[in-house]
This record gives C-alpha cells, structure tokens and sequence, in this order.
C-alpha cells in the first residue's frame, strides 16, 4: 500500500485554542485553502526546522572559535 512504511502518519497530537485562536486558524486556512491539520503540521514542523538548524548554527560557531 505504502512505498515507505516510515511515512506513514500514526502519532496524533491534540491542540486546544481559545475561540480566537481558532478563529484565526480558521481564517489563515481559508486563505490558504489548506485543511487546518496539514497547516498545523506544516508550521509546527517548518519552525522546528529552523529552531533545529539556528541552534546547530550557533553550535558550530561556537566550537569554531
């Protein structure tokens, strides 16, 4: 079925917001015509990333001098 079983999505997180908070989610799904579990996702991970790599960054430069 799968051609990579590791893709497979199967850990489920749950999120609470406040009526405002999913208002907006909401509206920025709207305008993106993304469903608001892959927006979520997207975004959490997209930011992980960047932590990720800012951190390894500073890392590295810290090690270099």
């Amino acid at each position: 079925m799968y051609s990579d079983p590791a893709l497979i999505r199967k850990h489920v997180i749950k999120l609470s917001l406040n009526d405002r908070e999913d208002a907006l989610i909401d509206a920025y799904c709207t305008y993106s015509g993304e469903q608001k579990a892959t927006l979520i996702r997207e975004l959490v991970l997209a930011h992980a990333k960047q932590v990720i790599h800012a951190a390894n960054f500073v890392e590295k430069r810290a090690v270099c001098h």
